[in-house]
């Protein structure tokens, strides 16, 4: 990359770890455009790819500009909000027996590598609104 396309990258990378709460592209490119005013979006979401692919941060979703980017890459559990997608950490660690996940795994035809519990609901924000 050249010196340019760095400082996009360093900016890209610092917005996504830096922010938390799962950002989506969009979401990246509208703060690190206040740093950087003449990136693209099309430069944000390449930069986001490369940096996925590099294994710096992890994208969960289809690729989409739904998709959600982490900075957190360590083993982790998450929690989705059925009613805005939201996709939220878990703050506690989720423990399940080696071989339960190993006969999941055999089950599905794989071998297990790592794992990754995903507990679906509504966040405290839709909870409130249902209420009001």
């Amino acid at each position: 990359m050249n010196e340019l396309r760095n400082e996009n990258a360093r900016a890209v990378l610092a917005t996504v770890r830096e922010r938390g709460g799962h950002p989506t592209a969009l979401e990246v490119y509208e703060q690190v455009r206040q740093m950087r005013p003449k990136i693209g979006l099309a430069t944000v979401y390449r930069i986001l790819h490369q940096l996925t692919c590099q294994g710096v941060i992890r994208m969960w979703g289809d690729g989409s500009e739904r998709a959600r980017y982490d900075g957190r890459i360590d083993r982790h559990d998450h929690a989705l909000c059925t009613r805005c997608g939201r996709l939220l950490d878990v703050p506690v660690e989720i423990e399940l027996p080696r071989a339960a996940l190993e006969q999941a795994a055999r089950a599905a035809g794989i071998e297990l590598d790592s794992h990754e519990v995903r507990i679906y609901g509504r966040c405290n924000d839709c909870q409130a609104r249902s209420k009001a």
